[in-house]
């Protein structure tokens, strides 16, 4: 099948005479594959980052939080408020949460502290049936349960014991009195921290939650933050379909006037929103790495059109029209962008399916972690490639390489026949 001159015409400027491919050509198709892996990696990055986050906090949190009225401490009754979130799907169960601070022999560190109900949790969150739990979950009266980046930073294993401080029963019985001296109501009453034993670890993925997260009986941390028994400092709540509760959040803020009622993206919202501007940031400034090796291929294509010129003059000179000429450019550009953009999209999925592997080298040779767990708030680098960002990133990184070979196509269409032969190549 015979090649139509256009297409023939630019395979041939694409390939030299003496060499498989020119270094210059090459350099031009490094430009865009560089530019597009990395676009790629980082949109594969940023999307397994919210996706694994919002795995995480789906898994351990729940999906609708029901909080006391402003002013008050506590909900005095959960039990009612339970039953009437059971009549609209709702499972749930009471919480007390509050900072504590965690003893370990000579050491102490702060932590959060979670109350629960084993039999009732099991229903809200999946910490116990995620695959990575050890131990028990059904925890009583002097248990906990702690996370696996707690019992490693710590030192501890199932069995051992930690006593756990709660700074509300160690500041609430000091006032400030109007004068601005301090009042002890009862200085001759002993504080006595709460001695639990870990009886489960588990690891959820998040750093946040496997490392700063101690789970009680609930009637413990009710005695820890001074709580009356069958108290809760809030309600959680699973759903049926966390991503489409808008009418059940307004059915319950109906039936509940005296609490507060919110969703799980309500609670972390400013989490997710930081994640989608930080990835459109990124994606707006890596876009112009793929601008700059347009340039590149530009200047290329300007090159290449300036060592043709008699030849261009020649084509001109047997009746080869203006818009044939500038196509032979334009396809120049688009072989090399296509060629590059490939090539790119190959190796920003390949570095994503050996992301793991690439950090653990890159650690060993810099001796240093690439991907500390504290500062990312994940155990492990996440990565998860969108078709739709991928067809995006390709389409742009095309039609920017199409669009750099404009300049060059004009050229080469404008050059006169005869001026074109005049010239010495």
């Amino acid at each position: 099948m015979q090649l139509p001159a256009d297409v023939l015409l630019a395979l041939r400027y694409l390939r030299p005479k003496r060499t498989f491919i020119s270094v210059i050509t090459l350099l031009s198709i490094i430009g865009p594959a560089l530019g597009v892996a990395i676009l790629i990696i980082v949109t594969s990055v940023m999307s397994g980052f919210d996706e694994d986050i919002r795995n995480g906090i789906l898994s351990v949190q729940a999906h609708v939080y029901i909080n006391p009225a402003a002013g008050q401490p506590v909900i005095a009754d959960p039990a009612a408020i339970i039953k009437t979130l059971a009549a609209d799907g709702v499972r749930a169960a009471p919480v007390i949460e509050g900072p504590v601070l965690i003893q370990v022999r000579s050491g102490s560190s702060v932590r959060m502290a979670k109350g629960i109900r084993p039999e009732l949790e099991k229903e809200v969150t999946n910490i116990s049936t995620n695959g990575r739990f050890s131990g028990r979950f059904e925890i009583r009266e002097g248990e906990a349960l702690i996370g696996s980046a707690m019992a490693q930073e710590l030192g501890l294993r199932l069995g051992d014991e930690l006593l756990v401080h709660a700074p509300q029963r160690l500041t609430g019985n000091i006032t400030w009195r109007e004068d601005g001296n301090i009042s002890v109501k009862e200085p001759d009453e002993v504080y006595v921290p709460e001695s639990v034993r870990i009886v489960g670890i588990f690891a959820m993925g998040v750093y946040d939650f496997d490392s700063g997260l101690i789970l009680l009986h609930l009637d413990q941390a009710a005695d820890l933050f001074g709580h009356d028994w069958g108290s809760a400092t809030s309600i959680h709540g699973r759903v049926p379909d966390p991503f489409r509760m808008e009418a059940l959040l307004d059915t319950l803020r109906a039936q509940l006037p005296q609490c507060t009622v919110r969703s799980w993206q309500e609670a972390n919202q400013l989490l997710f929103g930081a994640l989608r501007v930080e990835k459109t940031l990124m994606v707006f400034l890596l876009t112009f790495i793929v601008v700059v090796a347009s340039f590149g291929i530009a200047g290329t294509l300007i090159t290449l059109a300036v060592q043709k010129t008699r030849e261009i003059g020649v084509l001109k000179a047997m009746g080869m029209g203006r818009a044939l000429v500038a196509r032979i450019f334009l396809l120049l550009g688009g072989i090399i962008g296509c060629i590059g953009t490939l090539i790119g999209v190959g190796l920003g999925l390949l570095v994503i399916r050996y992301r793991d592997v690439i950090a653990s080298v890159l650690s060993r040779a810099m001796g240093v972690d690439v991907f500390p767990p504290e500062l990312y708030h994940l155990t492990q680098i996440p990565g998860k490639p969108m078709a739709l960002d991928v067809t995006l990133i390709t389409l742009m990184s095309l039609l920017i390489c199409i669009l750099a070979s404009l300049i060059p196509a004009l050229y080469a269409s404008a050059l006169s026949p005869a001026r074109a032969l005049q010239e010495e190549n």
